[in-house]
């Protein structure tokens, strides 16, 4: 049944609140015409907190300084870590026996974005010691926005929970089963109010005296959840350097991992640097783990060229809104990630397919870092391809380390890959490249890896999967990853290797109805499958199906 529309956008209230509007429209499905004759407004409920006390902890690690970063995946909830994203303030620690209550900054560190705790070396806490500890956690949720048969609107809300209890509150969009999904909306991490997305741009008296069409142009998308106003200040070279300017960034909103929110009154700079040449500016927050982060937007200087007559100097700002509203209503008929997905240099495979089909037992080796090795893709693949080819004996070979790079993994290939005597090598170290930052080193030793792979003629996949939070990382920025995505496409087709592009994906999750973070259910980090529910999260099935698509073998649509 082909499903159009008109009309029926979701936008948010002007001030925002937890109101919602969606315009007059309708929908045509088939023979069938459903009217929205007037506007409608609904109210979104908030997603609200969790309160955990008296929770059973084994202290992990040493800090001197709050906030205290990553802890390292583990379970969550009792027993285990706590759970990320705490409400700041919130945490108690207590003994085990809850008759002394410890000191923050005294006997631990803690992070609230992270959920970690760590023990102070001139505290009270020991090595190992297991407390009892009280704390707050921000709840997120996805509710989807339907237009029924009979021209009303419903809300259905997510859940908030994991399947698993001890893995992390990261939710998925419900399950619709009557009515036509107009949108998802993501409530969550103490959000009172709803934004649509979208960013202001604005400049001080002296540069706002300019034309219109002199001020810079805001490029990229904001992939925060906080609204955020950046003050740029941009300030011409003194000496020689003429047509070279100085840029410094501040950024207010919640200071993730503290008990802070930055003010204008309390801007934290970022060091000084000379805009790029190219003159296209990142938005940057100087974050309290002591790196800038990018959440995606970039000012673009680029237009102006190199008219020294015109002063670039001046302050500019930027107000952030949060995008919460995802539009559905061009999926109503379907949307399949693998039509987002590059899948190029497909011929390279003909001989592994026609040796596959033969009944020849074939050996696949997949070469790389943690999600090659503990991710559900590989063995979807596999089992698929079993299916698909029940005559032949398929084997594989896990030649994969959580943390690698390709750096470290070009002197395995000679003495690990090539033992095993592949027919196949499926190679993944996109994620680990991108946050070590060396784009020239990475190249350095793809080449020789590739090159090694032509020299012993065996068909190889190279792929990029998704991504990571940029708040993990100095290099963890969209920009990032997608500079390192046309890096692996281009090698790929340079040395005529098959290329899976998956990153298109992870980087369009918006156009799928969610926001990216959710999607990293392991840590929300990198990893985007459960740690006690493996097959909690879609993506791993969303790239297996990539990889079945271009061996030849069905795969597609999942999870959408």
């Amino acid at each position: 049944m082909k499903v159009s529309y008109s009309g029926l956008a979701i936008v948010p209230t002007k001030p925002a609140s937890m109101n919602l509007i969606i315009e007059p429209g309708r929908i045509h499905a088939g023979d069938q015409v459903i009217e929205l004759d007037a506007a409608s407004s609904i109210c979104i409920r908030e997603a609200g907190q969790r309160q955990y006390n008296n929770q059973l902890y084994r202290i992990v690690g040493e800090g001197t300084a709050s906030p205290s970063g990553w802890n390292g995946e583990n379970l969550r909830g009792t027993a285990g870590m706590p759970y990320q994203r705490m409400v700041p303030g919130s945490l108690q620690v207590y003994s085990k026996d809850r008759e002394k209550r410890y000191v923050p900054e005294v006997d631990y560190t803690q992070d609230s974005y992270w959920g970690s705790i760590r023990r102070h070396p001139q505290g009270e806490i020991g090595v190992g010691q297991e407390l009892s500890i009280d704390y707050t956690v921000w709840l997120c949720r996805y509710d989807a926005i339907v237009l029924l048969e009979n021209g009303t609107i419903q809300v259905v809300e997510g859940d908030s929970e994991a399947p698993e209890s001890r893995e992390l509150l990261l939710p998925e969009p419900p399950a619709v089963k009557t009515g036509f999904v107009l949108a998802h909306v993501f409530t969550g991490w103490g959000q009172s109010c709803i934004y649509g997305g979208g960013c202001l741009i604005a400049a001080n008296s002296s540069t706002s005296s300019r034309s219109t069409k002199t001020l810079p142009v805001l490029a990229g998308r904001y992939e925060d959840m906080v609204e955020r106003t950046y003050v740029v200040e941009v300030t011409a070279e003194e000496g020689d350097s003429q047509g070279q300017y100085q840029v410094r960034i501040g950024a207010t909103g919640e200071d993730y991992g503290t008990n802070d929110i930055i003010t204008m009154d309390t801007l934290r700079w970022t060091e000084p640097k000379r805009l790029p040449h190219d003159r296209k500016l990142p938005l940057l927050l100087q974050s309290a783990y002591r790196y800038p982060v990018s959440w995606g937007l970039e000012l673009d200087f680029s237009q102006w060229g190199s008219d020294a007559n015109l002063d670039l100097s001046g302050e500019y700002t930027v107000t952030a809104y949060p995008e919460m509203i995802f539009d559905r209503r061009p999926a109503l008929n379907g949307i399949d990630p693998l039509d987002i997905i590059p899948l190029e240099q497909r011929s390279h495979l003909d001989g592994f397919r026609e040796k596959i089909a033969s009944g020849t037992p074939v050996r696949i080796a997949f070469f790389g870092a943690s999600n090659a090795n503990s991710g559900l893709w590989p063995g979807q693949v596999v089992r698929e391809l079993r299916q698909a080819y029940p005559q032949t004996a398929i084997s594989t070979s896990v030649l994969a380390y959580g943390g690698e790079e390709m750096r470290h993994g070009m002197h395995r290939f000679h003495r690990e890959v090539l033992p095993v005597q592949p027919d196949l090598i499926v190679m993944e170290y996109f994620i680990n490249d991108v946050c070590y930052g060396n784009p020239e080193e990475t190249e350095q030793a793809a080449r020789f890896i590739l090159q090694s792979i032509q020299n012993a003629g065996i068909p190889c996949i190279v792929l990029t999967n998704n991504g990571a939070n940029p708040l993990f990382s100095r290099n963890g920025s969209s920009s990032s990853f997608q500079k390192y995505h046309e890096l692996y496409r281009g090698l790929a087709s340079e040395y005529q290797m098959a290329f899976i592009g998956a990153y298109a994906y992870f980087s369009n999750l918006h156009l799928y109805g969610k926001y990216f973070l959710t999607e990293l259910k392991g840590n929300m980090v990198n990893h985007p499958y459960g740690i006690i529910d493996r097959n909690w999260g879609v993506f791993d099935r969303v790239l297996s199906n990539a990889i079945l698509k271009i061996l030849g073998t069905s795969g597609g649509n999942d999870g959408q």
